[in-house]
């Protein structure tokens, strides 16, 4: 542990941050004084940024929160977005892939800092990459793709130009949501951007910064059990911290590692030259099955692959990779466990205001 120790040692010697500086914890120190306890930069910071013209609110988190569990945002209105994101699942949907849908529900948990990395431990908001071939950029636009692809939400009956004007046109409809949409943003017209303003805000508060994982980086050397440390130092030994790595356990690049296709589904080009982003292993104990394309059910599984995948070498980054032994194994799985032991909010609205059922 001499390498994770050095790390917190280094980070002993500095109290002092700007309150708006990220990595940091602010406590009241009285007399309007906030005084702050640093972060190590393996552990995720407690408070995503904000983009420009986003700014969190309480006003906009609940409205957003109506409108994730809200399936007047689907053309049919028959799904939200909750119906792929499950609070009980480690907000995924436990399938392999969702009806109609090619690839693995991502869990939208910590997506806030998705693109942190070693180099970059606090990206801006507008570039953080969505989706597992990182097309799109920030949780406004992630939270756009499903309202306009006629597999998840939008439906046969509407196009990519046609959703957002009748959205726009049913949310006017109800005086709760003008009245809460008013109170989140001011005077003005239910927009599309106001929308998809309202659901990232919402999903910016699903964060699990206080992990056993998290408070062992910054400091609680007890936090970690000693099975879950060997884990740790197994980890990185085999290679697995070559691409998971930095805050999120991502380096967010695309590889292309040749993942198989489940049994009868068709093959899947990814970006186009077959690669995908390394996904986070933040909650990824809670968030089974596995790769892009769901078709790992089990650790095993997963390990199983890289004994290959290390082999042939596909992508530079797996050189030297390899699975763990069976007798290494429940060490490293124990440690991924301290990457999703953290509570988060489980709250499902009793009811919406369109009156549809919540999650559809």
């Amino acid at each position: 542990m001499r390498g994770w120790s050095l790390v917190l040692v280094g980070f002993a010697g500095c109290t002092m941050y700007g309150p708006s500086e990220p990595g940091v914890d602010p406590v009241d120190g009285g007399a309007g004084v906030d005084v702050v306890t640093p972060r190590s930069p393996l552990a995720l910071p407690l408070v995503p940024p904000d983009p420009a013209g986003n700014p969190t609110s309480a006003t906009k988190v609940a409205l957003g929160r109506l409108l994730f569990w809200d399936p007047i945002l689907s053309g049919d209105r028959d799904v939200a977005c909750a119906t792929c994101h499950d609070p009980d699942l480690a907000y995924t949907d436990g399938l392999r892939t969702p009806v109609g849908v090619a690839r693995n529900s991502m869990t939208i948990l910590d997506a806030a800092w998705n693109g942190s990395t070693t180099a970059t431990p606090v990206p801006r908001a507008e570039e953080a990459p969505m989706f597992w071939d990182n097309r799109a950029h920030s949780l406004e636009a992630q939270a756009r793709g499903p309202i306009t692809t006629a597999a998840e939400m939008m439906g046969a009956s509407y196009t990519e130009a046609t959703i957002f004007p009748e959205l726009v046109a049913r949310l006017s409809a109800i005086p709760a949501y003008v009245t809460q949409f008013s109170a989140a943003f001011g005077p003005g017209a239910i927009t599309e951007a106001r929308i998809l303003a309202a659901i990232a805000a919402f999903e910016r508060t699903l964060t699990t910064p206080e992990t056993s994982y998290d408070r062992f980086v910054n400091g609680d050397t007890s936090a970690l059990t000693a099975q879950q440390q060997r884990g740790l130092e197994l980890f990185k030994v085999i290679g697995c911290a070559n691409c998971h790595t930095g805050p999120m356990f991502s380096d967010f690049e695309l590889h292309a590692l040749r993942v198989p296709s489940p049994p009868g589904a068709p093959p899947d080009a990814g970006d186009g030259a077959n690669r995908f982003r390394t996904a986070t292993l933040r909650n990824i104990t809670l968030t089974a099955p596995y790769m892009h394309n769901g078709v790992f059910a089990s650790f095993q599984d997963v390990f199983g692959f890289y004994r290959l995948a290390g082999q042939n070498g596909i992508d530079p980054k797996l050189r030297g990779v390899r699975p763990p032994t069976p007798q290494e194994a429940p060490d490293v799985i124990a440690f991924l466990r301290a990457l999703g032991d953290a509570p988060f909010d489980r709250t499902i609205p009793t009811s919406v205001p369109s009156g549809l059922p919540p999650g559809g």
